[in-house]
């Protein structure tokens, strides 16, 4: 056993020597779709390679699909449209420092297009740490304090050094589903502050980069990553938040039956939920849904897709206008509020809580589904909102970091 750690930690200095020797190039995908243009911010032209020489200096350059074939013109002339050689790779850039144009965003680096599912990619290639100072104020507000700010730096720099290379035309995208990319116009002098003070530096458990997700808040209490995904990540475990200050902590969403009916039209509409399974959190893992034509089983994921919810930190509830005296107590089937699936213990309210023998009706048209939550995202990691108020309370961004993430090593790549 001494002699296999013995050559573990020579690979762990290897591998954080070669990060050093050059700062890494990150690639994210910034747009999909069939038509875009490309502009240059002022008297700087664009350069575009990988298209015949045109001898013009280029202000624009717009491209589009037609018929599952590229073709593209310059400087506005729609008149004179071109296409490029089969296979050809396209790359924009420009030397000015303000980046290029596309559509109303400004991305520094180089812009690549890909030609792929008949859709064209744009991958946004330009070095980490230019990266991050638009990530930052992509995912923060630029006025929180700056040791949130840095704690949100270095999380985002280990989370995307951590997805390098997992995919072979891009590394990470530039929304919510990565972290969130906005280009040029989300950089700031704090962010970009917060981002030279904290340069290079990431988290690592056991000499290696840590998946340092994040999220906005948990609602009191972070979730461990193996109660939301399925694995077990030892610097991933249920933390304290302190996250009361959100606006997102509480909240409320209403769900008419219209569209019940259209998200569970498989089953003939939605009468009924029934929470199965919960996290140790009280997230939702497994619910049921009942309709007249049958019963659909669906994850908290996919329940928070569909109702389009902030978080499965959630309660629901159902208040039909019904005649007290079919109220019943005794089957499994139940909708209403304040029921407690836990040995079957429910709450009977009348006009509020109904439970059935059988499969329960229809809901009418006129009552919808209540739903009650707390915190938003997926609650795994850092909490920015908790991450804030740590600032706020003097804490560092180490400290703030070292509570989000059990047990790890904050050090220089």
């Amino acid at each position: 056993m001494p002699f296999i750690s013995s050559i573990s930690c020579i690979f762990i200095v290897v591998r954080v020597e070669s990060f050093a020797a050059v700062e890494p190039k990150i690639r994210v995908l910034v747009f999909q779709g069939k038509e875009l243009q490309f502009k240059a911010d002022n008297s700087r032209p664009l350069i575009v390679r990988g298209i015949a020489p045109t001898g013009k200096t280029i202000k624009s350059f717009n491209i589009n699909l037609e018929n599952g074939q590229l073709r593209y013109s310059i400087n506005g002339n729609s008149s004179q449209w071109r296409y490029p050689s089969k296979n050809a790779q396209i790359r924009i850039w420009t030397r000015d420092p303000r980046g290029t144009w596309l559509g109303k965003r400004r991305f520094a680096g180089e812009l690549r297009l890909v030609d792929k599912n008949n859709s064209i990619y744009v991958i946004n290639y330009l070095k980490i740490e230019k990266y991050l100072k638009s990530v930052v104020g992509s995912e923060m507000p630029k006025d929180w304090p700056i040791e949130a700010l840095k704690a949100q730096a270095v999380a985002s720099r280990t989370y995307a050094l951590h997805q390098l290379k997992k995919k072979s035309e891009y590394d990470l995208d530039s929304t919510v589903s990565s972290q969130v990319y906005l280009g040029v116009e989300a950089e700031t002098a704090r962010t970009i502050q917060a981002v030279n003070s904290t340069r290079s530096i990431v988290m690592l458990h056991n000499g290696r980069l840590i998946d340092a997700v994040f999220h906005s808040s948990s609602g009191g209490q972070t979730e461990s990553s193996i109660e939301v995904w399925g694995k077990y990540r030892p610097y991933l475990k249920s933390v304290l938040d302190y996250d009361q200050q959100n606006p997102s902590y509480k909240w409320e969403k209403r769900i008419e039956q219209k569209k019940l009916s259209e998200i569970f039209k498989k089953i003939g509409g939605f009468n009924a939920i029934r929470i199965q399974e919960k996290t140790n959190t009280d997230r939702i893992k497994i619910a049921k849904i009942y309709g007249p034509k049958g019963v659909q089983t669906l994850t908290g994921k996919e329940i928070r897709n569909l109702f389009n919810l902030k978080s499965t930190l959630v309660s629901f509830e159902i208040i039909p206008e019904v005649d007290n005296s079919i109220v019943e107590k005794n089957e499994s089937y139940i909708y209403g509020q304040n029921v407690n699936w836990v040995d079957k213990e429910f709450l009977i309210q009348p006009n509020r809580v109904l439970v059935f023998n059988d499969r329960p009706p229809r809901i009418q048209d006129n009552n919808f589904l209540l739903v009650k939550g707390s915190g938003a995202g997926h609650g795994v990691g850092l909490s920015q909102w908790g991450a804030k108020t740590m600032a706020e309370q003097g804490a560092s961004f180490r400290r703030i970091l070292r509570h989000f993430y059990t047990g790890i090593q904050i050090t220089t790549f």
